[in-house]
């Protein structure tokens, strides 16, 4: 009989074999650390069989920006299991498994990177973030006036403390970035352990943007950009006037971004390679304990009825009343639905849902595509409640 339990750390090292054959990894020491660095800080769950792991996934305890609200995370990754066993339903155990802890935990939302969007549909996750890789040929690198202030490549130790307040200087109110803690950080740049940072500070010496980038281990010529971020168009301008300093050494150079950095209309030949890949997957985990967070654009009353269809997790499914006042809220489960006029309800699968409230589609999208069952004025109504916005995740786990 197969058993479905917590592991705890000191199985790590059995974690780190089923996850290197899993994925055809070498097994480095490298590897190993990171790896035991994150075991250490999540939540680890195994099929075991006479005391042998054949699965296993792993939940990173994290949190995330919504619109200025912070909300907690569970980010699965290492979903794995050997060959042989594959197939027969261990995932599905450990995936129900994971999905209650986290809501024991309070984690309200999860994340995680799917090899398949149809397999994690059926645990109620949807594509709610998307990726745009830009591949920038040396003459087409943006030519850029030379503005006010400075560039500085620094060490990582030295400017922790600038990049951690830029970072969440930008994002806090933004849709579905990671709110990263000190230990997020930290794993961040021990994945990047071959990665370089420039840091731009303004005339006043204050620090305003970043870039994390990486040539080593790249194909040669290439040069890379991780992760850039700004406060100001200086910030901005200078950076790229960074990047268009090392073009004496590379030939082509590809930037790694979101959704939100559409930017090549800025270049002088804005036809460059732009690839819109889709990425993670989210899921709502928790809708009663969600929606009295979200934070609605609104502030006037209203109350209207969200009807949730969720398989996986039987304290979503059901009609909720969500009632919004000048101060407060109550979102309440529904058990006589016969009671409630079918016009004042909005019907739609949790995976619907969560794109919704992390405005990956509208709610009149998705209306329209018979995503969202209701009342077409109804669906207009609350539209004015969803604050806009783009999703956007520089993490990947």
């Amino acid at each position: 009989m197969t058993e479905y339990k917590t592991m705890q750390f000191e199985q790590y090292k059995e974690m780190l074999d089923l996850a290197n054959y899993a994925f055809n990894k070498d097994k480095t020491a490298s590897r190993e650390k990171k790896f035991k660095q994150l075991c250490l800080n999540s939540d680890c769950y195994g099929a075991f069989k006479n005391n042998t792991l054949l699965s296993q996934l792993i939940v990173r305890p994290m949190e995330v920006y919504l619109h200025g609200q912070t909300f907690k995370m569970g980010g699965i990754g290492y979903v794995s299991s050997y060959p042989e066993n594959r197939g027969g339903g261990d995932i599905a155990q450990l995936m129900a498994l994971s999905l209650k802890k986290m809501n024991e935990q309070g984690q309200t939302l999860s994340y995680l990177d799917p090899f398949s969007y149809s397999f994690y549909r059926r645990y109620g996750y949807e594509q709610c973030f998307d990726e745009l890789n830009y591949t920038i040929d040396v003459n087409e690198l943006p030519k850029i006036q030379k503005t006010i202030g400075s560039i500085r490549r620094v060490k990582w130790e030295d400017a922790k403390a600038s990049l951690k307040e830029i970072y969440k200087n930008r994002y806090r109110t933004s849709v579905g970035p990671l709110k990263r803690s000190e230990w997020d950080w930290e794993f961040l740049m021990l994945s990047r352990e071959d990665s370089s940072i420039a840091l731009y500070y303004d005339e006043k010496g204050k620090a305003q943007g970043y870039l994390i980038y990486s040539f080593k281990g790249q194909t040669e010529g290439t040069f890379v950009l991780q992760e850039m971020v700004y406060l100001s168009q200086s910030a901005f301008k200078e950076l790229w006037n960074f990047v268009s300093s090392h073009k004496a050494s590379f030939h082509t150079f590809i930037y790694k971004t979101g959704e939100h950095e559409k930017i090549a209309y800025l270049f002088d030949n804005p036809r460059i390679k732009q690839e819109f890949i889709p990425s993670m997957m989210a899921r709502i985990v928790n809708v009663e304990q969600f929606l009295l967070a979200y934070p609605f654009k609104k502030q006037a009353p209203q109350t209207f009825y969200l009807k949730v269809k969720d398989e996986q997790a039987d304290w979503n499914a059901g009609l909720w009343k969500v009632e919004l006042h000048l101060t407060d809220r109550k979102v309440t489960l529904i058990t006589r639905e016969e009671e409630i006029l079918q016009e004042s309800i909005l019907t739609g699968t949790i995976q619907t849902w969560t794109q919704v409230f992390m405005n990956y589609r509208t709610i009149k999208e998705l209306h329209f595509f018979e995503q969202i069952e209701g009342d077409k004025q109804l669906v207009a109504e609350i539209a004015e409640y969803i604050p806009e916005g783009t999703p956007v995740l520089y993490d990947y786990f």
